[in-house]
């Protein structure tokens, strides 16, 4: 997973090198870190250099260590990486103008998926989307997580960093916006849509599987915005 670290004296370059990862797209939200003592393995460094930096990423929020479970890559680690990006290119990043963009740029990307995607790839979608499924009826937030891990899978299919952190950056600033949304059966078929036109190479379904999903979300997170500007104007919170 990792390069090493050589002649390592300082805890920071762990915190450094672990967040090079998050920003390249080999760590992601809810993924769950090896063990300690495997981690320091990969990284070439000792244990408690390891743990100091450790504590510094979960002291500034990009990591949770949960007691007998492990520490993992929490949400907000993508924050700010997303808002250095936004602010680089001068975003105005309004609701409307992230929604275009979004729908402009993941149309792409799904047909650039549909010609460079791996056979590792394609198992990395199928795998998400069958959890997605798995937790659609009973926990959104499991499904969340796996509608997310299956759209940051697609996007690393094309091999290029920069749409990956860029297509990072509109989605952590949406989720900014709206916060999470109801997923449906609906929704879910259009995913595996995606998928399977993807696999068959088929580059016209990829792009009309893709706009068909991207109308079915944007009329949810509009209807999802609609409702907090509403509450807003009431003193009400709605973003969860």
């Amino acid at each position: 997973m990792f390069d090493g670290i050589k002649n390592l004296t300082i805890s920071e370059a762990v915190a450094e090198k672990l967040l090079e990862q998050i920003s390249k797209g080999k760590l992601i939200w809810g993924q769950k870190l090896p063990p300690q003592r495997e981690l320091a393995k990969m990284l070439n460094v000792g244990i408690s250099s390891l743990r100091e930096g450790l504590q510094m990423l979960q002291a500034t929020g990009f990591i949770e260590v949960k007691r007998g479970q492990g520490t993992y890559i929490t949400e907000n680690s993508a924050k700010p990486l997303s808002k250095n990006i936004i602010l680089s290119l001068n975003i105005d990043s309004n609701f409307k103008n992230l929604m275009e963009v979004r729908k402009i740029l993941e149309v792409d990307i799904a047909i650039l998926s549909a010609k460079k995607a791996k056979p590792k790839d394609i198992k990395k979608m199928t795998t998400y989307l069958e959890n997605y499924e798995k937790f659609l009826a009973k926990d959104n937030l499991k499904a969340s997580e796996y509608d997310l891990k299956f759209h940051l899978a697609l996007v690393r299919s094309v091999d290029n960093p920069l749409l990956y952190k860029i297509s990072l950056a509109i989605r952590t600033s949406l989720k900014e916006f709206i916060g999470s949304i109801e997923h449906t059966k609906k929704g879910l078929d259009n995913h595996w849509k995606v998928l399977e036109a993807i696999k068959a190479r088929d580059i016209t379904k990829t792009r009309d599987a893709m706009r068909a999903l991207l109308e079915l979300t944007g009329r949810t997170y509009l209807k999802k915005y609609n409702k907090i500007e509403k509450g807003k104007k009431h003193g009400q919170n709605f973003i969860g």
